[in-house]
């Protein structure tokens, strides 16, 4: 096993749930990333995380300690102390895959640190442990998405991973509301809300919805991109209850023009479609005067689809 020293790695953020895609579709974005410095030391396998930025934990409570440990009882690593750094770029609890790119980013690093050749799967696997530490249960779509980029469809039957890089630059607004909500464990909150059975009904337009949102994403035709992601029938009503004023910020969003609108994971955040950077940047600014006359505190960011997912970013040797 060839061991390097020290490994920098960047993650994008990401939007799981995309649209009617809940649990089978996602995207990387640009604009938020996290960035994982690891480390070693001569030592006995201690795990040592500190995290920078954002209010998210150090050591323990902090999603990078989970992937590491499982991770060097997999490799049964006793030699060396493993030091992570956690740059947080991407804010928590906001439904833009902080975790999951802290987990993924942190998987990448030490494979990439002890040269273990790990492969695409066994890469998500254990980010989905980190996943599973913060969120209850193991979410691969934000991971996913922030491993390769782009577009992201899920197979969870044969737990594989389709993935598309639009070949143009997509745009994409994001609304985050500052909101009171739960942080802890709020993914599981957000899937306590949504219904176990649906009828036939409304598994027939949401299948419908997915097929038409998937054309969209391989034929990069933004406007059926738009109306498909605006359009779901199981989750977005069940949550939607969890963001201030999102009918108003939806409503504003399509009368002002913007193809499609929905939550962005687990919420609060809200994203917005639109062909041309510079309406979506008017349309959000609009989005973010309204609520702020209503007493609501929020973010607007205008950004596109990324088409890069973890990018190694440093190695350095042991000499």
């Amino acid at each position: 096993m060839v061991i390097k020293k020290r490994v920098v790695v960047k993650a994008p953020a990401s939007i799981a749930n995309f649209g009617p895609g809940f649990d089978v579709v996602a995207a990387a974005i640009e604009g938020f990333y996290d960035i994982v410095e690891v480390s070693l030391n001569p030592g006995d396998g201690r795990i040592l995380v500190k995290s920078y930025g954002f209010d998210v934990p150090s050591g323990e409570g902090n999603v990078a300690y989970h992937v590491a440990k499982s991770f060097l009882d997999k490799f049964s690593v006793r030699k060396y102390d493993v030091y992570v750094i956690v740059k947080k770029g991407i804010p928590p609890s906001c439904g833009l895959g902080s975790s999951g790119a802290t987990s993924i980013a942190t998987a990448y690093a030490l494979n990439a640190l002890f040269n273990t050749n790990l492969d695409e799967k066994e890469l998500l696997y254990l980010a989905g442990i980190g996943e599973t530490f913060t969120a209850g249960s193991p979410h691969y779509d934000n991971v996913a998405a922030s491993l390769f980029g782009g577009f992201v469809i899920l197979d969870l039957t044969r737990n594989l991973v389709l993935r598309y890089i639009p070949k143009k630059k997509i745009p994409i607004a994001l609304i985050i509301p500052e909101t009171p909500q739960v942080a802890y464990r709020k993914t599981a909150y957000a899937r306590s809300l949504l219904p176990s059975q649906i009828n036939l009904e409304t598994y027939v337009k949401q299948s419908s919805s997915l097929a038409k949102l998937i054309y969209g994403i391989l034929t990069e035709d933004l406007r059926v991109l738009g109306e498909a992601a605006s359009t779901d029938y199981v989750v977005e009503p069940s949550r939607a209850k969890m963001i201030p004023l999102y009918s108003d910020i939806k409503k504003i969003a399509l009368d002002e023009g913007a193809y499609g609108v929905n939550i962005s994971g687990a919420g609060p955040s809200v994203f917005i479609l639109h062909e041309d950077i510079e309406s979506l940047v008017e349309i959000a600014e609009k989005i973010r005067s309204y609520l702020l006359k209503r007493g609501v505190k929020v973010y607007v960011h205008s950004s596109f689809i990324s088409q890069k997912g973890v990018e190694l970013r440093e190695i350095e040797q042991i000499t």
